[in-house]
C-alpha cells in the first residue's frame, strides 16, 4: 500500500467546483506506461499500469495514525486519502533467447497495492507545500503474473512472444515505505498563462527499492492550480489523480528531472533471501520527464514520454518509455 500527498487545491482557482463538492465524489486515474512508446523496442522496462482512486474524505484512522506518528509527515488543512493498484514488468533486452542472459536485467514482474495518505500543510497566494506517506504491498515472480500478461498481449496484437520467462525472478514479499515533500511556486507569466516551479524530494526504503532522491517538475500554461502534475509509476515524478473541475479549459507543457541514488532494486540485485541471477547495478540514476496535459470539465488526458539513464553495468542503451494518462472526477 502506499501513504501520499502533494498540495492540493488554491483557492483562487478561477470557475472551479469549490472544495467541498468534491468531498462529494472521487477521482480515478489509469496510467499505461510502455517503452514501444518510447524507444519502439520491448526491452528493460517494458511495460507499467497503474489504476487509482482518491477520495478528498477523512482518511482512515489507521492512516492517519500511521502519519502522525512519524515526525517527518506533516498534516495541515487538506488532507486525502489514494489507493492504487498495479504492474510492472522488466525484460532483457533480447527477448528472443530463451536461455539464460547472464549480462543482462532478469525477467521480473510486480504487482502491487497501495494506500495513499495525502496533506497540504502550506497554501499561500503563489507557494503550495505538501508531503506524501506512502505504503506498497505486493508480489515480485511468477504470482505477480507478469508473463501470462506480457504473452497474451503480444498474442493478441500477434508479434514475437518473449521466450525467456523461465529464468525470472521468483515469488518474493515485497513492503515499501515511501516519503515524498513537493513544493509548487506559482509564477505569473501574462495572458493568462502562468509558470510552475515544482521541486519534490523523496525516499524510499524496502526490499524492492531502496533510494533517495529529488528533482524539480516545470509546468508552463493555463489553470495551474486547477490541477496537479499526472501521476507516474514509482519510481517516477509525483503526481495525483486530482484534477479542480473547471468550465474553462486548462492546458499545460511539462517537463522535470529526477536524481536518485539507488541502495536497493530487485529487479537488477535480484531476489532478496535465495539465489537468483542478477546484474550489478548503478549508484546513480536519472530520469528526464516532457509531456502535455489537457483538462477540461471533469477529465484530463496526458501524454510524456521518459528518458532513463543506465541502471546497470553493461547496459548497451539508456531506457525510454511513454506514458498515456487517463484522469477523472465522477461525484457520488
Amino acid at each position: 500500500m502506499t501513504l501520499v500527498f502533494i498540495g492540493l487545491v488554491s483557492s483562487g482557482a478561477e470557475a472551479a467546483t469549490p472544495l467541498e463538492k468534491l468531498k462529494d465524489g472521487g477521482f480515478w486515474s489509469i496510467q499505461f506506461e510502455n517503452d514501444l512508446w518510447g524507444s519502439g523496442d520491448d526491452r528493460f522496462y517494458s511495460h507499467g499500469t497503474e489504476i487509482s482512486y482518491l477520495s478528498l474524505k477523512r482518511p482512515p484512522g489507521w492512516l492517519t495514525r500511521l502519519g502522525q506518528g512519524l515526525p517527518f509527515f506533516h498534516t495541515g488543512d487538506v488532507s486525502a486519502v489514494q489507493y492504487s493498484v498495479g504492474q510492472k514488468i522488466f525484460t532483457p533486452q533480447d527477448t528472443e533467447r530463451s536461455t539464460l542472459i547472464t549480462d543482462d536485467r532478469p525477467y521480473a514482474g510486480w504487482l502491487y497495492g497501495s494506500a495513499n495518505l495525502m496533506s497540504r500543510y502550506v497554501d499561500e497566494p503563489n507557494l503550495q507545500v505538501g508531503n506524501i506517506l506512502g505504503i506498497t504491498v505486493g508480489i515480485v515472480g511468477p504470482s505477480s503474473q507478469a508473463e501470462d500478461i506480457q504473452r497474451g498481449f503480444h498474442d493478441l496484437i500477434g508479434v514475437d512472444k518473449p521466450n525467456g520467462w523461465d529464468n525470472q525472478l521468483q515469488d518474493e514479499l515485497g513492503i515499501l515505505l515511501t516519503y515524498t515533500r513537493r513544493w509548487q511556486y506559482f509564477h505569473p507569466v501574462g495572458g493568462g498563462l502562468e509558470f510552475e516551479t515544482s521541486p519534490h524530494l523523496v525516499g524510499t526504503l524496502g526490499n524492492v527499492y531502496t533510494y533517495a532522491g529529488g528533482g524539480m517538475m516545470l509546468r508552463l500554461g493555463k489553470g495551474l492550480r486547477n490541477d496537479i502534475a499526472p501521476p507516474n509509476i514509482r519510481p517516477g515524478f509525483p503526481g495525483v489523480p486530482y484534477i479542480r473541475p473547471s468550465d474553462k479549459a486548462n492546458w499545460y507543457f511539462f517537463a522535470g528531472v529526477e536524481g536518485r541514488a539507488v541502495a536497493r532494486n530487485i529487479f537488477l540485485d535480484g531476489n532478496t533471501f535465495r539465489e537468483s541471477h542478477s546484474v550489478n547495478k548503478k549508484p546513480l540514476v536519472a530520469d528526464v520527464q516532457f509531456g502535455f496535459a489537457y483538462h477540461i470539465q471533469n477529465i484530463r488526458f496526458a501524454i510524456s514520454n521518459v528518458w532513463r539513464s543506465r541502471e546497470f553495468k553493461g547496459q548497451d542503451d539508456n531506457v525510454q518509455f511513454g506514458a498515456i494518462n487517463v484522469s477523472f472526477f465522477v461525484p457520488y
